[in-house]
């Protein structure tokens, strides 16, 4: 319950046989003059002018790490110094910076062994792949399962994979849908994940050349060493021409998806040995704005995003291709649009110059797109307390698509889910609807920040428009974007978290959602409802 409760009702109870009233504190809503008022600091025309620096081409697409990134960090921080919120980043600073190595196997000892049952063949990854995740040089072993064809991380769920080889050969046409199974693979905890790409030989020739000169950017987080299992991308002529192997080409065609055992005479062994190229950092940037209850202060709203997209068609990452002359991979939406939601919300903030029960944190995370690197080291070094902080709002692709709606993930696995409800209801003028998750086979629940936040025990909600054709390409640009709807849903954004910095009582999780998701560190199935 709310401190500046604005009116109480009257209820009668029964005690001794004799009526009597009882004063019931109602919690603030977010309808007062002051918190309304403070919203319409939050305009389209500010949010176009926002989104046009952050989103510009001088930014270079904001890759992680990159001087545009560093760029539009320092511009996030001005703001919040204009604005007199309090610097809670490294050594009273702004930003919180994590190291990357750029790292890649080391060619005289790292290989894939197949054996058909004909005899080995051994392609050295200097020369046949590229990798991620952690490379002992031990040697791995294991069962193969082949998963090819059209997948879905639905099609992943009931499948048992920990301690296999998993050869993933999806159909290329599919590239966001295979991603999310690519992740659903990943936790189900396989000793190896080995991607087949279908792309043309030389060009990937020319990727895997690339990498092995520059490195492939990995975090380094102190007291977090490297979990997971290995994964390599290769080229489907790594199975090609073997007497017992498998049709890969014409598995990846297949309408559903085809999961198989590779017969047992085929064999795959795995050894990889790290060598780091280089190291440099990345920055994350944190501010405050205190609040004012001697007791409530102590805890934190989060409102989070990330500010970092895929660079330029010229870094390989993230499937972007130029468009005629332009290769800068801009992401307006992808996730300009969700840094201008919290900056402006920001700006919102700090007019109430702290007059809110709890403290409220605005967190710019880079490294989403290189896995969710930045809100990892936060999660893992918090400016404050984790246990303090009692909800994450994290704002992703927030300017696109439908303009009367947005997409609001995470509403079944907390009471923040009604709390949303009821903040709706009060603010119609908005003519904002908050919908459910729409997409539940894609499981956009583990695939921003938020995530890294829900793990640690923090109940979320994730604000997301849904992809689109421009989704991690070029033309994810500025003109393309709704800045009526990006500046409502900041206004809703803004007014939830305010609801939920002025009452008393935390967040609470669904029990079964905080087993699976805290407990149990497993991707919750989505649910559409």
């Amino acid at each position: 319950m709310s401190r500046y409760a604005l009116f109480t009702v009257i209820i009668l109870t029964a005690c001794g046989g004799h009526p009597a009233t009882q004063p019931t504190p109602v919690p603030r809503l977010a309808t007062d003059t002051d918190v309304r008022d403070a919203a319409t600091v939050i305009t389209p025309d500010k949010v176009l002018q926002r989104i046009s620096v952050i989103a510009d081409d001088s930014m270079g697409g904001r890759n992680t790490p990159s001087p545009g990134l560093e760029k539009t960090a320092q511009y996030l921080a001005d703001n919040y110094r204009t604005w007199g919120l309090v610097p809670m980043g490294d050594s009273g600073t702004w930003f919180q910076r994590y190291t990357l190595a750029r790292t890649r196997a080391k060619a005289s000892s790292s290989y894939i062994e197949v054996d058909d049952g004909t005899g080995p063949q051994r392609f050295m990854l200097d020369k046949w792949a590229t990798e991620s995740g952690p490379m002992t040089g031990q040697p791995i072993t294991g069962p193969v399962k082949i998963i090819s064809g059209t997948v879905t991380a639905a099609d992943i769920e009931p499948l048992t994979l920990t301690g296999t080889i998993v050869v993933f050969a999806p159909n290329p046409a599919n590239a966001a849908q295979n991603q999310q199974a690519v992740r659903a693979v990943a936790m189900k905890a396989p000793a190896a994940l080995l991607i087949l790409q279908a792309s043309d030989p030389v060009a990937f020739a020319t990727r895997v050349a690339t990498t092995q000169r520059l490195g492939n950017p990995r975090p380094i987080v102190r007291g977090m060493p490297m979990t997971g299992a290995l994964i390599i991308t290769a080229h489907d002529s790594l199975f090609a021409g073997m007497t017992n192997g498998p049709d890969i080409p014409a598995m990846r065609h297949a309408p559903g998806a085809v999961v198989m055992d590779v017969p047992a005479q085929v064999h795959v062994t795995i050894v990889a040995t790290e060598e780091t190229v280089s190291t440099s950092s990345a920055p994350n940037v944190v501010a405050m704005m205190p609040g004012n209850d001697s007791v409530l202060k102590n805890e934190y709203v989060i409102f989070s995003a990330h500010m970092d997209h895929i660079g330029t068609a010229g870094d390989g990452v993230g499937g972007c291709t130029a468009k005629r002359a332009d290769s800068i991979c801009n992401g307006a939406d992808d996730d300009g649009s969700g840094t201008t939601g919290i900056l402006s919300i920001a700006e919102a903030v700090a007019k109430l110059k702290g007059r809110t029960g709890r403290s409220i944190i605005i967190l710019n995370v880079s490294g989403e797109e290189k896995g969710l690197l930045g809100s990892a080291y936060f999660a893992a070094h918090p400016s404050v307390p984790l246990a303090n902080v009692v909800a994450d709002i994290n704002m992703d692709m927030i300017g696109r698509n439908d303009s009367d709606s947005i997409v609001v993930i995470g509403k079944e696995h907390s009471d923040l889910g009604a709390t949303l409800a009821q903040v709706e209801a009060l603010h119609p003028e908005l003519h904002l609807r908050a919908a459910d998750d729409i997409w539940p086979q894609e499981s956009f629940y583990s695939r921003s920040d938020h995530f890294n936040f829900a793990r640690k025990g923090v109940p979320i909600l994730f604000f997301f428009n849904g992809t689109h054709p421009q989704y991690h390409q070029a033309d994810d640009e500025v003109r393309l974007i709704d800045t009526s709807k990006l500046a409502r849903v900041a206004q809703l954004g803004f007014f939830l978290g305010i609801q939920i910095a002025e009452t008393e009582q935390r967040p609470k999780w669904n029990p079964l959602s905080y087993q699976t998701i805290v407990v149990e560190q497993k991707v919750p199935a989505a649910v559409k409802r």
